[in-house]
């Protein structure tokens, strides 16, 4: 299954919907060919729908487009660079997270 497929169907159970013309008439700039053409992986969401799916599930808007960014990608060398891309945005995320708990972290001078 594609990220558009996977987002749309995150979106339908957000929205406690059970058929796909529910999400469709959500969406002016949508319908039951695009919707159609995404189930079979030959189309994707746009930037801006994949933006507000994402802010109504509650996904990161950034995940949401570099992920859409990877499907989109028109060859294999392509998608691996996005693929890195996330990688490395990933453990920069999880180096920082852990400096700053470090940073935080008590002391021993705050036992005494």
């Amino acid at each position: 299954m594609n990220f558009s497929y996977e987002l749309i169907e995150m979106y339908k159970e957000t929205m406690s919907y059970s058929q796909d013309k529910q999400v469709i008439a959500d969406f002016s700039e949508f319908n039951s060919g695009n919707m159609s053409q995404i189930k079979k992986g030959k189309r994707s969401l746009t930037a801006n729908q994949c933006i507000a799916m994402a802010n109504a599930i509650g996904m990161d808007q950034k995940e949401a487009l570099l992920k859409l960014a990877i499907e989109k990608s028109k060859s294999t060398e392509e998608g691996k660079i996005w693929s890195d891309i996330v990688k490395k945005i990933s453990a920069a995320c999880v180096a920082l997270t852990l400096v700053a708990g470090l940073a935080n972290a008590p002391t021993e001078d705050a036992f005494a």
